[in-house]
């Protein structure tokens, strides 16, 4: 354990020491002016062996503190132990600049054309805001002209930061960065409370789910939105089904859990999924099948009401859902129906023929018709009692995933929590670990000097890779010498 811990620490520091070369730097601030780590800003191959070297060592960490709490040897590790690791790694990314991503900018360009008057859901920051405005210039150039993606309460959370923060794009930053903290605590609580409903042991949940990687590198150090779309959905999800514990069904904390979900939901739609979950769950309080429709317009109505309301008083009404469109503008490599365009454009390509865009709307709309059935079977399992709630959450949000036209490395996240809280096998348990600690080093935090420089990265990435076997190397030569072991 506490090799674990330090392993998994001294990694976190690496990744935050080399955010002054790495991270997304606002455009106005000066990296090099840094007490000691501004040196690192003008060796940019350097940060990123740096950054590289400290993202390997905080997912062997994370595998290691596994070995732990994933066995028997679990139960001698307090929650409050993994709680207090949780502390320790997270720490070191507060206070960093945004990294792996720089879509806080986005943020703070909508909340900008929001707080302006003008509609965020019609045009990017670059059509709306002076082009010397902080808040427009350091927005990237995907996405300087497009619509917010998102749904209205995070709109109006975005205004709101803009309105306290101004033009200050450093503390604009630092409030997003409080929103999602929010998020994340409420993921904090909700996890060892769905556990609880499945028997799952807390300090696996724990370390699966809130000393994941991706959750560290891209919830609190990338600062994404999704944070407080899961910490409202699953805290939402689990007072719903508490709702539906007791002897008489609870109608406040059933309303107040669905209400919840609407407020998730507004902030990015993929949380309507806990909506379907609860539904069905009603539904078999209710005796199976037959009161499905009793169901549906009992759930649906509060989340509706939630929704209504939210796009009301933002101003917008709904044109957040001309926004949902938005995120496609960019062909994600990561999904896999756009993985099968890339490589059908590839093959075409050697016959002379350009059919890649062509192929990628071909493998979207496939992917789309294969999510309605497989969701449904999802659903119909649910239903049956084969599938209990919390693991029908997590397969409903793996559909999407593995379907849908646009996915990223912390996406996993969305069907990791729940799996989390589910009781898995120690098999699938591991197998989401494995997957997790690959996506979460697949993705380099790049600065704007190594964009596009494939010789830079590449040096990179071998002084990395030479440094981190060096580690493993003398780690594993140190077990075989010790006579303890």
């Amino acid at each position: 354990m506490p090799l674990a811990q330090a392993t998994g620490f001294l990694g976190v520091l690496l990744v935050a020491a080399s955010s002054v070369s790495v991270a997304a730097v606002p455009v106005d601030v000066d990296p090099t002016a840094i007490p000691v780590l501004g040196g690192l800003a003008e060796r940019p191959v350097l940060g990123l062996a740096a950054a590289l070297v400290g993202m390997g060592l905080a997912v062997i960490g994370w595998l290691l503190l596994g070995t732990v709490l994933i066995g028997q040897s679990a139960h001698a590790v307090s929650p409050r132990r993994v709680l207090a690791t949780l502390a320790l790694w997270a720490a070191p990314l507060l206070v960093v600049p945004p990294m792996f991503s720089d879509d806080v900018y986005s943020y703070l360009g909508q909340g900008a054309i929001a707080n302006l008057g003008s509609d965020p859901y019609t045009g990017g920051p670059a059509d709306y805001l002076d082009p010397a405005n902080p808040l427009a210039r350091n927005v990237s150039g995907y996405w300087e002209h497009s619509a917010a993606p998102y749904g209205p309460l995070f709109l109006l959370l975005a205004q709101l930061i803009v309105r306290i923060a101004g033009t200050d794009v450093i503390a604009g930053i630092a409030l997003h960065r409080i929103a999602e903290l929010v998020g994340i605590a409420l993921v904090l609580w909700a996890l060892p409370a769905l556990a609880r409903r499945t028997g799952a042991r807390v300090q696996t949940v724990l370390w699966l789910g809130m000393l994941n990687p991706l959750l560290l590198f891209h919830l609190i150090g990338g600062i994404h939105n999704d944070g407080l779309m899961l910490g409202l959905m699953l805290a939402g999800t689990e007072v719903a089904l508490r709702g539906l514990d007791r002897d008489r069904i609870g109608v406040v904390p059933l309303v107040a859990g669905l209400g919840l979900i609407g407020t998730a939901a507004a902030v990015k739609l993929p949380a309507a999924a806990a909506l379907s979950v609860v539904t069905v769950a009603l539904t078999r309080r209710w005796g199976g099948g037959i009161t499905l429709g009793r169901s549906v317009t009992v759930t649906v109505l509060p989340f509706a009401v939630v929704m209504a309301a939210l796009s009301l008083i933002s101003g917008y009404g709904l044109g957040w859902v001309a926004g949902l469109s938005t995120p496609g503008e960019v062909s994600s490599w990561l999904a896999p129906t756009n993985q099968a365009g890339f490589l059908a454009g590839g093959v075409g390509m050697l016959f002379g023929a350009d059919i890649t865009e062509t192929a990628i709307s071909v493998g979207k709309v496939v992917g789309g018709v294969t999510a309605l059935p497989v969701g449904a079977v999802v659903l119909a399992r649910m239903l049956a009692g084969r599938v209990e709630p919390i693991t029908g959450l997590g397969l409903l949000f793996a559909v999407a995933i593995v379907c849908g036209p646009v996915v990223q490395p912390w996406y996993l996240l969305w069907c990791v929590l729940p799996f989390a809280a589910a009781g898995l096998a120690v098999r699938r348990r591991w197998q989401l670990a494995w997957l997790s600690a690959v996506l979460a080093a697949i993705v380099p935090p790049l600065g704007s000097d190594l964009h596009g420089d494939m010789a830079s990265i590449a040096l990179g990435y071998g002084i990395a890779a030479a440094v981190l076997g060096a580690i493993v190397l003398a780690g594993r030569y140190l077990r075989i010498a010790s006579p303890a072991a």
